[in-house]
């Protein structure tokens, strides 16, 4: 296990950072050790809660990256896995997808079937046929349908 320390001086008042390497974590966690809640450290876990909501660990033939939530095209779920989706590549995540719909902002992201979500800013068309059903063309060029019982759903999301 690797450990980095980083002091910061602010004032008179002094800060640690620690980053802990440890291979058996899967995705990061931070903790913050203080004696009270200041407006500095409220600050800070705004910040890092913004960050973790914007940013989903995945996995590549790299290792472990995180992506920015906007660079999602769709997430689904495919041999009981689940990949997510970017204009660069496709990864696996170690989520289930109910628990990437609670995680996400949910303004962005929209579950279109039982198996899938797409992100609403990179939807490039819709075809809504007579029948009911939703062809959903995204902006990579991948198209996709969105299953019957989601449809009222999606048609109340973008407000058609």
């Amino acid at each position: 296990m690797e450990k980095f320390i980083v002091r910061h001086r602010k004032d008179s008042d002094h800060m640690k950072v620690e980053i802990s390497i440890d291979p058996t974590y899967q995705e990061p966690k931070v903790i913050i050790l203080t004696d009270k809640v200041t407006d500095d450290i409220e600050h800070l876990m705004q910040s890092i809660a913004a960050v973790a909501e914007s940013t989903l660990p995945v996995f590549s033939h790299k290792g472990v990256e995180l992506i920015d939530s906007k660079e999602i095209v769709r997430i689904y779920t495919e041999q009981k896995k689940v990949f997510v989706q970017t204009i660069n590549g496709v990864y696996t995540v170690r989520f289930r997808l109910y628990e990437l719909e609670e995680k996400l902002n949910p303004h962005m992201f929209i579950r279109i079937s039982n198996a899938e979500m797409v992100n609403r800013h990179m939807i490039k068309r819709m075809d809504i046929s007579k029948t009911g059903t939703i062809g959903v063309e995204l902006k990579n060029g991948i198209k996709t349908y969105a299953s019957r019982r989601y449809v009222s759903k999606i048609k109340k999301f973008l407000g058609i």
